[in-house]
């Protein structure tokens, strides 16, 4: 499955929100679509990079990353459901790692619950390795 990577710009559209609404529906990461869709419309418009998942023309995956410097962290990195298990997550995973190397960035650490299961496997699976503080980072250059 082709997938190509968009940066969303602020402020998000309302064809990009609704996407984003269908894409975190159901994930424990937030109370409800509406609550991701506003705090992702708050981060972008803060200056944190929202990257996502595009396949035919149509949003099926994102992730944010935050912070500056040469650390910067991964944050609520949710595929669709109905496209989950056919390698989504790490043609994304790896188009950011490549376009935030190019911004400078060397190291990127997920904010991720861990306790969820699937989690730490997903991770290792994607490149990331166990950190201080239970954390997990890869470095980019």
């Amino acid at each position: 499955m082709p997938v190509a990577v968009e940066i969303a710009t602020a402020p998000l559209s309302d064809d990009t929100a609704a996407e984003l609404a269908r894409i975190f529906e159901g994930t424990p990461d937030f109370a409800s679509p509406e609550a991701a869709v506003a705090v992702l419309r708050d981060a972008v418009a803060s200056g944190d990079t929202l990257y996502t998942g595009v396949f035919n023309k149509r949003r099926i995956a994102a992730v944010l990353v935050r912070g500056e410097g040469e650390t910067r962290h991964l944050r609520y990195l949710t595929v669709h459901p109905a496209t989950r298990g056919r390698g989504v997550a790490e043609r994304l995973v790896n188009e950011v790692r490549r376009l935030e190397a190019e911004r400078g960035t060397r190291w990127l650490e997920v904010d991720f619950d861990l306790s969820r299961e699937g989690v730490p496997d997903l991770l290792l699976a994607l490149g990331f390795i166990p950190h201080s503080h239970g954390n997990y980072r890869c470095r980019l250059d």
